[in-house]
């Protein structure tokens, strides 16, 4: 995928997400504070997430990976159902935590062939979403401690999802001209 293409699901997905707690904000309180102990959520995410490490130790070429990557297809399911088994306490916010220390191994690898210094925006981004997913898969709560603190002062969530959806705009003007 090109670093364009990466702009646009990333500044839609943000767009989107902001837009959502600026529309409906006390819906989107509600349904922010019920994800951390929503079952269906974590099992659908946590799934993601393995599916996505799945493909990124697939796509990986290191000689001490590959005997071992015949047995991925039956390795994924089972880490799946044992993450659900048994880390099904705030396992959305761990799930969420893995999808961001993910997506960037994809990301990253475009954005170095890219001439453009404006590049080293996703770049920034990219590090910091792994940081973060490290933090919410070792310490799930955090997540759930910041959305609790951001729900109990409405005007704050409000300003930080008029902050991230000028984040998004800014992705996608980006993938439209300087990283096209």
């Amino acid at each position: 995928m090109s670093l364009s293409c990466w702009c646009y699901m990333l500044g839609l997905i943000t767009v989107l997400g902001a837009g959502a707690v600026l529309a409906l904000p006390q819906a989107a309180s509600r349904a922010l504070n019920a994800l951390p102990r929503n079952a269906v959520a974590g099992y659908v995410l946590s799934a993601v997430a393995w599916i996505w490490a799945g493909y990124a130790v697939h796509s990986m070429d290191l000689d001490i990976i590959n005997p071992y990557k015949q047995y991925l297809f039956g390795v994924v399911p089972v880490c799946m159902v044992l993450t659900c088994l048994w880390m099904g306490n705030l396992l959305p916010c761990r799930a969420i935590g893995g999808i961001l220390a993910l997506f960037p191994h994809e990301l990253l690898y475009t954005a170095r062939s890219h001439l453009s210094a404006w590049r080293l925006v996703l770049v920034v981004l990219a590090y910091v979403a792994v940081i973060e997913g490290m933090v919410f898969i070792l310490y799930p709560w955090k997540l759930r401690q910041m959305i609790v603190w951001f729900t109990a002062r409405p005007a704050l969530l409000r300003a930080a999802a008029a902050l991230k959806l000028l984040l998004g705009l800014l992705l996608i003007a980006l993938g439209a001209t300087a990283l096209k």
